[in-house]
């Protein structure tokens, strides 16, 4: 097969837009190809061999079961090099999602000259991401699994061309941050996102889903109200932007844009605490819709007028009742109710979206804007010798700050958790290159995407307050129109899934109960030196029949956190552990998964079905 043959098999198999920046590209003239005393060649490029001199297929084998680990969810090659550590991947873990990332495109038409990558290519698991763009290898990694991300670098290469791989290094930061991020928050609110759903089922049946707010505003220009403390800024004008734009609100500021006599159109909610549900005390006069996660703290939804829209849920057992009481239609989960507003704006179709106090960090120190329930009742109980500024400075000295960069070219005070939101909204302005999207404020972190424009500009748009409002009208009466009198229609088969649902979730924890029994049986055996096959077999038998029942991802759910305890370890440990640290951990894991299964079960028998 010609060099040109092999070029265009490789083009065929390409997306559009990769084939097109090979074929811009002219090949690398520093690029040689050599043999090898395998058999297989290797190359030289920039003055440096790309692999190994004497087999470079055996060196990647080596290094993808050195790196990857046992059990990768996914993974990311940096530098495609001649195609080696991409393919050993594949060998080594088929169908597992890879993407490579190669900024170099006329090293690629060089390579693919050499060597035919047009089976890589054509791997539907497989993505190959080609050029200089900036944004695309963000892109690549989103929707794939979080956990046991394996990265493997071509070193070599990028020693040649380290600032083309910045963009990529900085996605695979943000990636691996948002796992440490998922880790923490699910050990830390695991249980009551659960004890929550359990609670909302009736509102989690009764209400509309989002679904139903897709497309409601299209082409309509909306401003999402976050609470950062560049909103102070906006108050001012917010009355007069009211009637030119959809406003979209998340639930801090909402106190704070009654005062200004503004009613935002939405206000979103998704924290499961308490304390978040607070931001709407002292707000009894909105009127407004509210769209929550169906895991929202229950007080949220106590508010007798204001129409709940709930979002699909993002843990598994409420993925399992959501079959049952219908799909509600997903919200973009980027960890923070900002993200959850802007993508509702997205989903109702407005444009432009500007974003008014997405600070993503703190300016002057501060926060919160002004006017949030919890910044008053700090500032009414300040005293002369403990001000409110002292307590925001104490609480942002132990969250680790840094400076970002500002969208006014300056910096501005942030932290890890606020720069995976910029992630978040870096990521999907790409994969909505159609959107327009601005901030109001230049003082927060900057976002590549949403560049700053002054909020006086949204005073030159036309007045459409009664066209929004007619929308809503026209919503509510179709709404109303659909909802019969009695009880909701999915009612029954709300009820049959979850009898069925705790009968299986018994039957789990019963399961987990013989793996205990079986572990102590085996401790026993290896402590006598009897024959320890009979209880091996025992516990193999209660791991096939856990894994044959559908509602294992549920009971599952709540040991996450032991799950990557023992993986720690295991990471930690530097030869194979005795047998008694893995009876132990046997032992843990089984009654780990007993108990939660116990748990969710025993809520969802005491839930009631009907909101109060």
């Amino acid at each position: 097969m010609s060099g040109g043959d092999r070029l265009a098999r490789l083009l065929a198999a390409l997306p559009s837009e990769a084939a097109a920046a090979i074929r811009a590209a002219a090949p690398d003239p520093s690029f040689e190809l050599l043999p090898t005393p395998s058999g297989e060649p290797t190359a030289r490029w920039r003055g440096a061999l790309l692999h190994s001199p004497r087999d470079p297929r055996r060196e990647a084998r080596a290094l993808v079961e050195h790196e990857a680990g046992p059990d990768p969810s996914a993974a990311v090659v940096l530098g495609l090099g001649l195609g080696y550590m991409a393919e050993a991947f594949r060998e080594v873990h088929p169908g597992v999602p890879l993407v490579v990332v190669e900024p170099d495109a006329g090293l690629v038409r060089a390579v693919a000259e050499a060597r035919d990558l047009a089976p890589l290519a054509a791997d539907p698991m497989v993505r190959l991401v080609i050029g200089a763009d900036t944004g695309a290898a963000a892109a690549a990694l989103d929707g794939l699994p979080v956990e046991r991300l394996a990265v493997l670098r071509l070193v070599a290469e990028i020693r040649r061309n380290p600032s083309s791989f910045r963009s990529a290094e900085g996605a695979i930061q943000s990636f691996q941050l948002r796992r440490e991020i998922n880790a923490n928050t699910l050990a830390r609110f695991g249980r009551l996102w659960v004890r929550n759903l359990a609670a909302n089922l009736g509102t989690f049946l009764a209400s509309p889903g989002v679904g139903e707010l897709a497309g409601l505003f299209d082409g309509v220009p909306a401003v999402v109200l976050a609470g950062g403390p560049t909103l102070d800024e906006l108050m001012p004008l917010l009355p007069r932007i009211a009637e030119r734009a959809l406003l979209v609100s998340v639930n801090t500021p909402l106190a704070a844009c009654l005062a200004a006599g503004v009613h935002p159109d939405c206000v979103v909610v998704v924290d499961p605490q308490f304390w978040a549900s607070r931001y709407l005390d002292w707000t009894s006069g909105y009127h407004g819709w509210i769209v929550a996660e169906p895991s929202t703290h229950p007080r949220v939804f106590r508010r007798r007028s204001n129409r709940v829209f709930i979002a699909s849920s993002l843990f598994p057992l409420g993925e399992r009742l959501e079959e049952a009481v219908g799909a509600k239609g997903k919200l973009g989960a980027g960890g923070s109710v900002s993200t959850a507003a802007w993508d509702l704006a997205r989903l109702m179709g407005a444009r432009p979206i500007h974003a008014a106090g997405l600070d993503l960090s703190f300016p002057g120190l501060r926060t919160h804007c002004r006017g949030t329930f919890f910044g008053e009742a700090r500032r009414a109980a300040g005293a002369r010798t403990a001000p409110l500024e002292g307590w925001a400075f104490a609480s942002l000295r132990d969250i680790g700050l840094f400076p970002a960069p500002s969208a006014a070219g300056g910096t501005v005070p942030s932290d890890r958790r606020m720069l995976l939101y910029r992630w978040w909204f870096e990521n999907q302005l790409l994969m909505h290159p159609d959107l327009p999207a601005f901030t109001l404020s230049d003082r927060g972190v900057a976002i590549e995407g949403m560049p700053p424009v002054p909020p006086e500009t949204l005073l030159d748009l036309p007045p459409i307050r009664s066209d929004i409002e007619a929308a809503k009208r026209g919503l509510e009466t179709r709404l109303d129109a659909a909802q019969p009198p009695g009880p909701p229609p999915r009612l029954g088969a709300l009820q049959a899934e979850i009898v069925e649902l705790c009968g299986a979730l018994d039957g789990i924890a019963r399961l987990a109960d013989e793996g205990v029994t079986a572990s102590g049986r085996l401790a026993r055996a290896m402590e006598r030196g009897a024959d320890p096959r009979t209880s091996l077999e025992a516990l193999d038998n209660v791991d096939r029949r856990i894994l044959e029942v559908s509602s294992r991802s549920i009971a599952g759910f709540l040991v996450q956190g032991l799950i990557r305890g023992i993986e720690a370890d295991a990471a930690q440990r530097t030869g194979a552990a005795d047998w008694k640290t893995v009876v132990a951990t046997s032992t843990d894991l089984y009654r780990g998964i007993g108990e939660s299964a116990r748990f969710q079960a025993g809520l969802l028998g005491r839930a009631r079905l009907v909101p109060d």
